[in-house]
């Protein structure tokens, strides 16, 4: 159980942490939130490290419009 102890105390300090940072920035004036733009970005970008086959996918979608 060492390493589960461990890492438990990690993960909650962690949390913590953001939690309190995320409180802090919520409370400022500091435009640190993502832009539509940007947070489509991100999607898009993690849909094409989560499915597998994605250039396959998209090669086949621009082949069946010609």
């Amino acid at each position: 159980m060492v390493g589960f102890t461990e890492s438990l105390n990690i993960s909650v300090s962690a949390a913590i942490i953001l939690q309190e940072v995320t409180a802090k920035l919520r409370r400022s004036d500091i435009a640190w939130q993502l832009s539509e733009e940007e947070q489509n970005e991100k999607r898009l970008d993690w849909v094409k490290k989560t499915i597998k086959s994605y250039d396959q996918i998209i090669a086949r979608y621009y082949e069946d419009k010609k």
